[in-house]
């Protein structure tokens, strides 16, 4: 069973408040999401996302592993197979978007 290091509280409460089932009522792709996310999000939040990403991107194992435990144990209502992306590769696309807008804030 793949078991993560620790437990990733800001991605979790990103992924619930965001990437919940109804997301695409409030945007239409997930670069739009991280975009809001930035614009509304208290920095502290938006700084636990990112050290949580970039911690989570480094974890060992199966990306089918890591997919699975997103999606189940964080709450991800989203799947990035729908734009042709791995979930550490879409992980690491949310990154550099929060990154990037961060940069123009």
């Amino acid at each position: 069973m793949y078991s993560m290091k620790r437990r990733y509280d800001s991605l979790q409460d990103f992924f619930l408040c965001y990437f919940h089932p109804d997301w695409q009522l409030d945007a239409a792709s997930w670069p739009e999401v991280v975009k809001d996310f930035v614009d509304t999000a208290a920095p502290s939040l938006i700084a636990g996302v990112v050290a949580d990403l970039r911690e989570i991107i480094m974890e060992p194992g199966y990306d089918a592993h890591l997919a699975a435990t997103v999606v189940r144990e964080y709450s991800l209502s989203y799947e990035p197979s729908q734009d042709g992306l791995s979930m550490r590769d879409w992980l690491k696309a949310v990154l550099a978007e929060l990154e990037n807008c961060s940069i123009k804030n």
